[in-house]
């Protein structure tokens, strides 16, 4: 070691500067601070607290006999639908993915279709089809001989059956992707063995496919127990409540310690089905059906059977997706619901008056911001925190996932009295509280499509930038962003698609003035004012079946139906 005047000098380590995107994952989990942990706390707090004192009280009433009976229905009601749709679903996606039936190019976007069309508009298109005087109703009566139907759609039947058609598409998409991807050597190998058909299908191909349609059903069962709009629609009628309806009901009131002790249950029904789908997917190693060599999966012949199986398709499939919408067309332009079908009963007077309404431009404006709004937010969002996750791997950013992601398994019942309780008091009665409860709920599914488009992008070309001397933050700008920029367009528009007409969220949330168009819709519908609701709704579905084109358009058909 040197000294003295001459000595050597040892230069000091300098300090590492600090990585700039520690400054993200700060920003970020500020956001989700105030997002989403400190409006989730106050619906359990709520419901723990009663006049400054903490106390079970609210729960005590929550398990009073007519909740409990809700809390039953809920359960059956949605267990019945996923049924229902698991049987439909798994048929379907057998017969179009894996016979040789005629048509399969078309009838599979018609059977996707019911999941694109709003649940409340499915609600309303049913009631018009299958209702006292509906268009299927009366020609049946008529052919019956019978003045009255013993059964009606106001009744727990009528939401079960809505329920699976919307939800069915689940079912549907996530057994026809495992069929797609067996390897048919098992099968085949189970031919050579001299089984038959049935015998395949029975001992190879529906044990294969059985955790794809137990997903599938979880899912059904998720979104039935968290949906509001066709059991309001469908069941309040009849005096039939599940949680979604009697939260409402206990809102209205207002109580809020009964309506968060039983959104706490809809908390735990939701959180006990997301189990059921870890439980369903243990041990996938046991259910592989993607094999390392090219696969070609090999059609059925149907033989004689293959055109009444066509009939039998396409009759199902225009019942469920052209049906309805020619329902919500063919009230939109009549006199008056339950005017003979003639040319001298239409008329665009409806289309005239609701576009002319105050009242329903003003919805249209507000769910147009909101949509946009959210979708932005959410986005941006959910791109930090994929991107500090998958690619930078941030110290932290793992809770930041885990906490974004949480929002998926709370119903979205539950997040607008969230939302409500923790920002209402400066926020109520401006679109701002919405806006808040949308990028709360669609938070979760900017991240995950993000991170999946994240993670095919190879760190080599980060690798690239970092040595040509760009920092952290010119790679992501000048390399990462151009190349997730296709999968965040397609985000954006999955998300403003749901939030423009959103219902469940918006019917709690809004006052005078902050009315969206599903708020506008469900109201005009259930004040009986049944021909304007129509013409309202098939405005709506217009941008909804624009948007989806130009979904499939950005995604060059990898999206969309």
């Amino acid at each position: 070691m040197a000294t003295g005047s001459g000595a050597l000098r040892v230069p000091l380590p300098r300090a590492r500067p600090a990585d700039p995107r520690l400054l993200l994952v700060g920003l970020a989990a500020l956001a989700l601070a105030g997002l989403v942990v400190y409006p989730l706390a106050q619906v359990l707090v709520r419901s723990l607290r009663a006049e400054g004192a903490w106390t079970l009280a609210a729960y005590g009433r929550a398990v009073a006999p007519a909740n409990v009976r809700a809390l039953w229905n809920t359960v059956w009601v949605s267990a019945a639908a996923s049924a229902l749709a698991m049987a439909a679903g798994t048929v379907l996606a057998f017969l179009l993915v894996r016979t040789d039936l005629p048509g399969r190019r078309w009838l599979r976007p018609l059977v996707v279709l019911p999941y694109a069309i709003p649940p409340f508009f499915g609600a309303i298109a049913w009631t018009q089809l299958l209702g006292p005087q509906g268009y299927l109703m009366r020609p049946l009566l008529d052919l019956l001989g019978l003045e009255r139907a013993p059964w009606t759609v106001y009744s727990p039947g009528g939401i079960v059956a809505v329920l699976a058609i919307h939800f069915f598409p689940y079912v549907f998409l996530t057994v026809a992707g495992a069929l797609e991807r067996m390897d048919v050597s098992l099968e085949e190998a189970a031919r050579t063995s001299g089984a038959g058909t049935l015998q395949v299908m029975r001992h190879v191909t529906v044990p294969l496919v059985w955790p794809a349609i137990l997903a599938g059903g979880v899912l059904v069962f998720m979104g039935s127990v968290a949906n509001f709009g066709i059991p309001a629609l469908l069941g309040l009628r009849a005096r039939f409540f599940v949680l979604t309806t009697s939260i409402y009901s206990a809102l209205t009131l207002p109580d809020f310690g009964l309506a968060t002790a039983m959104s706490m249950l809809l908390v735990a029904v939701s959180l006990a089905a997301l189990l059921a789908q870890r439980w369903v997917q243990r041990g996938e190693g046991r259910f592989a059906v993607i094999a390392g060599k090219a696969i070609h999966p090999q059609s059925l012949r149907l033989g004689p059977l293959r055109w009444p199986a066509f009939a039998l398709a396409a009759a199902f499939a225009v019942t469920i997706a052209v049906l309805p919408i020619a329902a919500l067309v063919l009230t939109s332009f009549l006199r008056y619901f339950g005017a003979p079908l003639a040319a001298a009963s239409l008329t665009t007077r409806h289309y005239a008056y609701v576009l002319g309404l105050e009242q329903a431009r003003r919805a249209l404006a507000n769910s147009l911001v909101l949509a946009v709004a959210a979708a932005t937010v959410a986005m941006a969002l959910g791109t930090v925190i994929a991107y500090v996750h998958v690619k930078a791997r941030l110290r932290g950013s793992g809770w930041l996932d885990a906490v974004g992601t949480l929002p998926s398994a709370i119903p979205h019942t539950v997040i607008a009295i969230a939302v409500l309780l923790a920002w209402g008091r400066w926020l109520y009665g401006t679109l701002a509280i919405i806006l808040l409860a949308y990028v709360l709920a669609y938070l979760p599914f900017t991240i995950r499509t993000t991170a999946a488009t994240l993670q095919q992008i190879h760190a080599s070309l980060e690798e690239a930038g970092r040595v040509a001397g760009a920092g952290p933050l010119r790679t992501f700008r000048d390399i990462v962003l151009p190349l997730v920029r296709p999968g965040m367009a397609a985000g954006w528009i999955l998300v403003a698609m749901p939030a423009s007409r959103e219902l469940t969220m918006s019917i709690l949330l809004f006052s005078l003035r902050t009315e969206t168009i599903g708020v506008t819709i469900f109201n005009m519908q259930d004040s009986g004012y049944t021909q304007i609701a129509a013409a309202l709704s098939v405005v709506v579905l217009a941008f909804i079946l624009t948007g989806n084109l130009l979904l499939r358009w950005a995604t060059r058909g990898r999206l969309g139906f």
